[in-house]
């Protein structure tokens, strides 16, 4: 009889301890798929150099904004990989917290975790060509380098394309002839809507993506209570441009400035300028 109770007792505690083991078991596995977030199927469509879009019937047309070492990129099998070895065409599944920022395309700064689950086929990208050749124009010889700026907050790593005014520039046509192109623009602090907006809560370092890396750059900034008022020609500040990590950068950026930034190449010189707006 005794035997019989101390069994009972055995087997009553191994029920208990399964008990405790499922209980562990599922709030670690609920608590990895909540680390995870919700899943966005999409298709990875590359342009340009480094360009990208992924096109999702759920998200609509996005880029990833959260830095780099936020979210995870694993390949078909699982293994671990980066952005810039996914293949157009590649069908992936985008892990976060589902919140898009309004604009176009849109950006995903709440990634958590981004998989492949179909290598899929380049071909299955074109249907995208029309939306790709609304966001990319290969470069045209006739112009200076296009800019971008890029700078990284706690929430997400944002490039924004700058506007570009006048320029002058000296390039040879596909006769190998050498052409001279002028183009005249009014002051930055008159372009208005052209300029384009960095949204501002703490100071930021901006760095400045040339599509053609110049031999100097010059940037002056204004008060951007000066808006429209360019025609006085009043006058700007001198900013600092800095080398880190072998990318030009102006940092600490404060809030409410208009930025001018002057390229210098071989074949010529072009401004471009965008405002940043203390949030």
């Amino acid at each position: 009889m005794k035997n019989k109770k101390f069994m009972w007792i055995i087997i009553g505690c191994a029920v208990v301890i399964g008990i405790v083991a499922a209980v562990i078991y599922g709030m670690g596995a609920g608590k990895g798929k909540e680390e995870e977030g919700e899943a966005i199927t999409a298709m990875y469509v590359p342009y340009g150099e480094d360009g990208y879009i992924f096109a999702s019937e759920q998200g609509g047309v996005f880029t990833v904004t959260a830095p780099e070492e936020a979210y995870e990129v694993q390949d078909i099998n699982g293994n671990k990989i980066s952005l810039r070895d996914l293949k157009r065409g590649n069908i992936v599944k985008i892990y976060g917290n589902g919140i898009m920022a309004e604009s176009y395309p849109g950006q995903y700064p709440g990634v958590t975790k981004i998989k492949v689950e179909s290598e899929g086929n380049p071909s299955d990208a074109d249907q995208y060509q029309e939306i790709v050749d609304e966001l990319y124009t290969e470069p045209d010889p006739a112009e200076p380098p296009v800019l971008q700026v890029n700078y990284v907050t706690s929430m997400a790593d944002v490039t924004v394309a700058i506007e570009r005014g006048g320029y002058e520039w000296v390039y040879m046509d596909k006769d190998g002839l050498s052409n001279a192109v002028v183009a005249d623009s009014v002051p930055v602090l008159d372009w208005g809507e052209l300029l384009a907006d960095i949204t501002v809560s703490e100071p930021l370092d901006l760095t400045l993506l040339f599509s053609e890396e110049p031999l100097e750059v010059e940037v002056v900034r204004y008060d951007s209570s000066l808006l429209g008022k360019g025609q006085e020609m009043p006058e700007g500040e001198k900013v600092t441009v800095s080398e880190k990590e072998g990318q030009m950068v102006i940092e600490g950026a404060d809030g409410n400035y208009v930025y001018e930034v002057l390229g210098i190449w071989e074949n010529g010189r072009a401004t471009y300028g965008f405002v940043t707006v203390e949030k």
